[in-house]
C-alpha cells in the first residue's frame, strides 16, 4: 500500500472521529502512534455512546451470519426451513433437469475420450518433434520464396507499366505523325 493512500486514510478517520479542530495538520508523529490515539478514541466512543453499544452488541450476535468466510451447510441447515429448501429445489428443477442430461451426454461420450487413439499419443508425441523442426523450416522457405514472388511480381509490374506508357508515347507519336502525312498530302491534292 502506498504512503500517500495510507496517510490520506488515516487522516479522514481522524477527521471523522476527532472533528475537524482536532485533526493535526501535520504528521510529525508516527503512523503508529497516530493509529494507537485513534484506538483509544474509538474505545472511549464506543463506551460513551449507547447507540453504538447497542449496535456493537446486536453486531456481535449475528457476526456469523455476515461473514462470508463462515457460510457453511450447517449455517444453512440452522436458517433455512425445510420448506424453503423444497422451494429452492423446485424453483431450480429445469436448470437441475438441464444439468442431469448434460451429465449424461458427458457420460455417453466417455468413450471418445478414452478411446485407443489417445494411447498412442504417448507414441506418437516424440515421432512429432522432427516433424514440427521440419515444419518450422518449410515455414520460413514458404516466407522467403513469398517476398521473392512479390518482389518478382512488382518488378514484372514495373515493366508491364514502363511499356505501357512507352506504347502510348508511340501512339501519340504515329498519331500524330499520321494527323502530318494526312494534312500534306490534302495540300499537294490541292
Amino acid at each position: 500500500m502506498d504512503e500517500l493512500g495510507f496517510e490520506a486514510r488515516l487522516r479522514h478517520l481522524e477527521y471523522i472521529l476527532a472533528g475537524q479542530n482536532n485533526v493535526p495538520r501535520t504528521t510529525k508523529t508516527s503512523v503508529l502512534k497516530r493509529i494507537d490515539e485513534l484506538k483509544k478514541e474509538l474505545h472511549t466512543l464506543y463506551k460513551s455512546n449507547k447507540p453504538i453499544k447497542d449496535f456493537m452488541e446486536r453486531y456481535d450476535a449475528q457476526v456469523k451470519l455476515l461473514d462470508p468466510a463462515d457460510s457453511t451447510l450447517a449455517m444453512e441447515r440452522e436458517l433455512l426451513t425445510t420448506d424453503t429448501k423444497l422451494e429452492l429445489v423446485l424453483a431450480a428443477s429445469d436448470d437441475l433437469e438441464k444439468f442431469a442430461a448434460q451429465v449424461r451426454q458427458v457420460k455417453s461420450l466417455e468413450h471418445v475420450v478414452s478411446g485407443s487413439e489417445y494411447d498412442a499419443l504417448e507414441t506418437l508425441g516424440p515421432q512429432l518433434t522432427p516433424l514440427e523442426a521440419k515444419h518450422a523450416e518449410q515455414a520460413k522457405q514458404l516466407d522467403e520464396i513469398t517476398k521473392k514472388i512479390s518482389y518478382s511480381m512488382d518488378s514484372y509490374n514495373g515493366i508491364v507499366n514502363t511499356l505501357s506508357e512507352i506504347f502510348i508515347s508511340w501512339d501519340d507519336i504515329l498519331s500524330t505523325m499520321e494527323t502530318h502525312v494526312t494534312a500534306l498530302e490534302r495540300q499537294q491534292a490541292k
